[in-house]
């Protein structure tokens, strides 16, 4: 069946007519494994968040339907239901676990953050930057054939065709602000530790929201801090540095839910602990949260020209910052979400904190 697949996707690049170069209109395609959506669909960016239509879940059989008595839309498979209110923003599941993830009515369609609903219903999606018919939002249950960037190589000739119709059927194509296309990379920004008044006000004055990975004495010790975390709309996960880190971990989570009345299913470590705290989290049904940018630098911090150095070096579409909460990171914080925002899309680090 893959080398169906696969053979199909190829003919499809030796038979389809090559054409010019798109003008630099933005499209996002939308695929599901190996099958790329019509552009009916398309997928977006929002306040630093990527959404798609709540209806393309159906190919993995998790299905959606909307009430406009009640502005409830709900996500459910045979295993976990998800719950979004379209007028408070709440999100909420069955067991009434409350998350900070939010859907949007667009045009009469609901969409839903993909980063969120995949880690929820156990899918992974991938963002692939296209090279002038417009990018891809990938999303995969772990059927899919192709990798990345084969699937980007053989969807190609289909993908220009579908642009080129696209586009001359509307006015104005679908432009966001902040959209990816273009940008040179997607960064999840974290944090390690706890942050001062002046990284919150600098982040808030951005508009970026991050993950803050803490230990469980700093959040023991940090209560009114912790509580601002979570109120302006940040993640907490839980930082372990032990060989011990379901210990770690459900201590932490106790005292995180004792002086925010919040739960978390994110969890991190120093690179020296993270085969344990992986395998930990796979059993537990946590979400592991690594760090490919080490901004951390064995507790001295990072500046905005060893940033802007690392970034260029690396060209990687897609980044996952951990920086440390010290005083170098206060200093150049404002100097280096100058250069994120420059040329990538920010996003929190894993959108699957939980208000209990």
């Amino acid at each position: 069946m893959k080398k169906a697949v696969l053979l199909l996707l190829v003919l499809l690049i030796v038979l389809a007519p090559c054409a010019a170069l798109a003008s630099g209109s933005y499209v996002c395609f939308i695929a599901l494994n190996d099958s790329l959506l019509e552009l009916s669909s398309q997928a977006y960016n929002q306040g630093g968040q990527y959404y798609v239509p709540a209806g393309v879940f159906a190919d993995f059989r998790i299905y959606f339907d909307y009430r406009d008595s009640t502005s409830i839309a709900r996500l459910y498979s045979s295993s976990r239901t998800m719950y979004f209110n379209l007028v408070t923003g709440e999100t909420y599941d069955s067991g009434n676990n409350f998350y900070t993830s939010s859907a949007i009515l667009r045009g009469g369609t609901v969409y839903v953050p993909v980063d969120f609903v995949c880690r929820q219903f156990g899918l992974a999606w991938s963002y692939i930057r296209g090279s002038g018919y417009g990018d891809v939002c990938r999303i995969t249950n772990g059927a899919a054939s192709l990798s990345d960037s084969q699937f980007l190589s053989a969807a190609q000739p289909l993908m220009a065709g579908r642009y080129n119709e696209y586009i001359g059927s509307v006015v104005e194509p679908s432009v966001t602000d902040g959209g990816f296309s273009g940008a040179e990379s997607v960064v999840f920004l974290s944090f390690e530790g706890v942050p001062s008044e002046t990284a919150l006000a600098i982040l808030d004055s951005y508009g970026l929201k991050a993950a803050f990975f803490l230990t469980n004495d700093e959040i023991s010790q940090n209560p009114e801090t912790v509580r601002r975390i979570v109120g302006e709309g940040h993640n907490i996960g839980i930082m372990c540095k032990t060989t011990g880190p379901e210990t770690e971990f459900r201590a932490a989570a106790a005292a995180l839910e004792g002086c925010a009345h919040t739960a978390t299913v994110l969890v991190s470590s120093p690179r020296d602990y993270r085969t344990a705290c992986e395998a930990f989290a796979g059993e537990a049904g946590l979400v592991y949260c690594p760090a490919s940018l080490d901004g951390v630098r064995n507790g001295l911090g990072m500046t905005a020209a060893a940033l802007r150095q690392a970034l260029g070096a690396s060209h990687a579409p897609l980044v996952y910052l951990r920086l440390l909460c010290c005083a170098t990171t206060d200093a150049n914080l404002n100097a280096m979400l100058s250069t994120l925002s420059a040329g990538s899309v920010v996003l929190a680090q894993c959108e699957t904190s939980t208000a209990s």
